[in-house]
């Protein structure tokens, strides 16, 4: 059972484009067609064609086509050509956006993004207003908030066409609010689960009973996660007992449903434990601080907490050592078993490489170590989030000859020399990092050695052990850097074990 903090969002993308061909009314219908074309001839040609268009829709629909084959040249002119264009187009107003977003004064940006509405009133926008109702949220900004979050209500359409409802969209900006100003949240909140309420207990119609239960099964989740925010808000007001009431009553009510949901029992047990220590009923909670230390990530429960918990549940703290102790074990057992799960086993295809220096590194000649390999490109963002845990994990490993660390740079775009680019991104940023270049084949447009690994996605990462099998296999980035360094370091031991 984990503590679980979570914070609802919205990500609606609305992708319409006005058709040539009647029988083809979206950007996807008629992308899925172009990709269908077999003849070479005919398929140049209606690309072309598409380029030469004086409709944006058809220059991007040739814009996605080159971005599915990972044609970077057609795709950064046709992006330059849209944008010079077409001054007033979707694209170039994303562009705008784009630029708006990253002014770090909140005040500024609102300025700008009011100028932007000024001129182009039907942009769509949505989205960015649901953001800025969100960056309101964080500063505690009410009013603004209040005011975002309305014109995002009003402008974005849920599946069936009808504008999204006011209060749930509050309600998940109050998540954020809550953070710095649970009382001035809760009526937000409460409002929010008037609405949830109200749309559970409204009768399922159309669509497949596979659908319908799905969508319910979501809309239950939601509810949880909210009720989860709100009486965390409650416990943070000084409304700490009515926190623990309320949940103990969802709780039990949950705890009655059968089947029940797993991941709404996980919510409620969460909020549960959250209300118990607000509440400083420690000995009570101790059986959860137990389950989450044993099962749960790095920080969840500290050291405090089970002390506070077992001392109060024992009178004293006489034989704590013993049972912290014993606690240490099965969380090592625990973390063994979950690491078996993910351990794979399969050989590790061989490559040859060049390094941002010249110098060639074989992977068959790092047999009889754990080799790391990470693709990353100097483009891609959670890659370079994922870099300041990264250089803890060869901090550490610096002095053990047993282990070697290779950044393999993948997926190059764009023009210029991506071995220089690559050499500066990791100098600028002081990172020692050993940077191998996978560059891509002329001819395959892909690059080797990522596909020989069947990376989909970057960043990946790749354990091998020292008799050149791969053990483990991992993507992405959570954000949470201790976690990741843990993490890397189990699979590293294991696999230097295995």
């Amino acid at each position: 059972m984990k503590k679980i903090s979570v914070i609802l969002g919205l990500v609606a993308l609305l992708c319409t484009a006005k058709a040539q061909d009647k029988r083809v009314s979206t950007i996807q219908e008629r992308l899925s067609a172009l990709t269908e074309i077999k003849d070479t001839k005919v398929l140049q040609s209606a690309l072309k064609k598409l380029e030469r268009s004086k409709e944006e829709t058809d220059r991007m629909l040739a814009y996605w086509y080159y971005y599915g084959q990972k044609n970077e040249e057609k795709i950064n002119l046709i992006h330059r050509a849209v944008i010079r264009d077409f001054p007033n187009g979707q694209l170039a107003i994303q562009e705008k956006l784009k630029e708006i977003s990253t002014i770090k004064s909140l005040a500024e940006r609102d300025f700008q993004f009011q100028a932007l509405l000024k001129e182009h009133p039907n942009a769509p926008v949505s989205f960015d207003m649901y953001n800025m109702a969100n960056s309101y949220a964080a500063e505690g900004n009410i009013e603004k908030m209040i005011e975002y979050a309305t014109s995002y209500a009003n402008r974005a359409l849920d599946r069936n066409g009808n504008h999204l409802n006011k209060a749930w969209v509050l309600s998940n900006c109050a998540q954020i609010l809550s953070r710095n100003n649970p009382k001035a949240a809760l009526p937000f909140l409460e409002g929010g689960l008037a609405y949830h309420r109200s749309d559970l207990s409204k009768p399922e119609g159309g669509d497949t009973e596979q659908v319908r239960k799905e969508r319910r099964r979501r809309g239950e989740q939601a509810y949880y996660i909210l009720l989860s925010s709100y009486a965390d808000a409650l416990g943070r007001a000084e409304r700490a007992p009515e926190s623990l009431q309320l949940v103990a009553a969802v709780r039990q009510e949950l705890m009655q449903k059968l089947p029940m949901e797993q991941a709404n029992k996980e919510i409620i047990d969460g909020a549960y434990l959250n209300a118990l220590l607000a509440n400083k009923k420690y000995a009570d909670a101790l059986p959860y601080l137990e389950e989450d230390y044993v099962k749960g990530s790095a920080g969840v429960v500290t050291v405090d907490l089970l002390q506070k918990g077992y001392a109060e549940s024992r009178g004293s703290l006489d034989g704590y050592e013993t049972y912290k102790t014993a606690l240490d074990q099965s969380k090592i057992t625990h973390d063994e078993a979950e690491m078996r799960k993910k351990l794979v086993s399969k050989d590790a295809p061989d490559f040859e490489l060049k390094d941002v220096n010249g110098n060639t590194v074989r992977l068959a000649d790092l047999r009889g170590k754990v080799v790391v390999l990470d693709f990353w490109a100097t483009w891609c963002g959670p890659c370079k989030a994922s870099f300041p845990a990264m250089q803890k994990a060869v901090d550490q490993y610096k002095d053990d000859k047993g282990v070697r660390f290779l950044f393999l740079h993948t997926w190059e775009r764009g023009g210029g020399d991506a071995t220089a680019n690559a050499k500066k991104y990791v100098t600028d940023n002081k990172y020692s990092f050993e940077v191998l270049m996978d560059l891509r084949d002329p001819s395959t447009k892909e690059s080797g050695v990522a596909q020989a690994y069947k990376v989909d996605g970057i960043p990946t990462k790749i354990i091998i052990d020292p008799q050149g099998r791969i053990r483990f296999e991992t993507s992405g980035f959570s954000g949470d850097e201790a976690t990741a360094v843990k993490e890397l370091s189990a699979m590293i031991e294991f696999a230097r074990k295995s």
